[in-house]
């Protein structure tokens, strides 16, 4: 999507296209809309009461495709599945690859407690405003925290250490927590696709490294820089630090889930297959 475009994106719930108008005045320039619906929606219920809820909720998620449509503004309906949040940061995560240079809006003014609370703790992570517009009511902005990965994430190795991270999960996952993995094995998976940053001039005199798979001397990949990333990632929170069970004298590491949530926005499949891999896995 071009730069200078405007994604929406609402929580589906039964008055959304009572308060969608409202935005549309308060946001002017939206040019894509998602509406975020829970898959129980569009499933029959036994139940009456909650069957005309479910019909309700579908009928505004219509009504809201309509008035896109009056307007020529391209939307979709995206559906999140049970538990509501690594779903939703699934369809977000998605959403954002499909439009890398937009500005994003979110709507929470429908939907139940665990759709919108998933949405407003992932819409800082990729710079988006929340609103509500309770029954078609003046919206009002909701703050959120400030949070930018997008610029560290920017340098390609940071990337690479989180899907290396990922890649020792154990599968099927019996723990909702990665293992910790040894520094100097982590330092060892890293290591073949690192990327210098800036070019390393050889200095005078010194013979050239030779290095396998096609590796320049430029890129070697130092412990001290391998230290100073894992600082970094430790300090944003994307990764969690312990002492090696079997080694006392050297750290080890996980991805945290805030960790797992920057890689999946942020890390780019065309830098190498270990990240293509993670990106493209389940």
């Amino acid at each position: 999507m071009p730069a200078g475009s405007h994604v929406h994106i609402i929580s589906a719930g039964e008055k959304i296209h009572c308060a969608f108008p409202a935005l549309l005045r308060t946001l002017p320039g939206i040019s894509r809309v998602y509406v975020i619906v829970e898959s129980e929606v569009y499933t029959s219920a036994h139940d009456k009461t909650i069957e005309a809820q479910r019909l309700a909720v579908r009928n505004a998620v219509d009504a809201v495709k309509g008035i896109c449509g009056t307007l020529e503004i391209p939307s979709a309906r995206e559906t999140v599945f049970a538990p509501v949040y690594p779903s939703v940061r699934k369809v977000l995560a998605k959403i954002r690859r499909e439009n890398p240079k937009a500005l994003f809006t979110f709507d929470l003014s429908g939907g139940n407690k665990d759709l919108c609370m998933a949405l407003f703790a992932l819409a800082p992570w990729i710079g988006g405003s929340v609103w509500n517009a309770f029954d078609g009511s003046v919206p009002q902005e909701v703050p959120v925290p400030d949070r930018d990965i997008r610029a560290m994430l920017a340098n390609v190795n940071y990337q690479t250490i989180l899907a290396v991270l990922l890649r020792n999960r154990p599968v099927p996952q019996a723990s909702p927590d990665p293992p910790f993995i040894p520094r100097q094995y982590l330092f060892q998976q890293v290591w073949p696709y690192y990327i210098r940053q800036r070019v390393r001039r050889p200095e005078p005199g010194m013979p050239l490294l030779q290095y396998k798979r096609g590796r320049k001397p430029a890129n070697d990949l130092s412990q001290a820089t391998f230290s100073s990333f894992m600082v970094k990632l430790r300090d944003t929170g994307l990764v969690q630090e312990a002492q090696d069970t079997k080694n006392r004298k050297e750290k080890a590491y996980r991805i945290s889930r805030e960790g797992e949530t920057a890689f999946l926005f942020f890390a780019d499949p065309a830098v190498n297959s270990i990240i293509r891999q993670m990106l493209d896995g389940p």
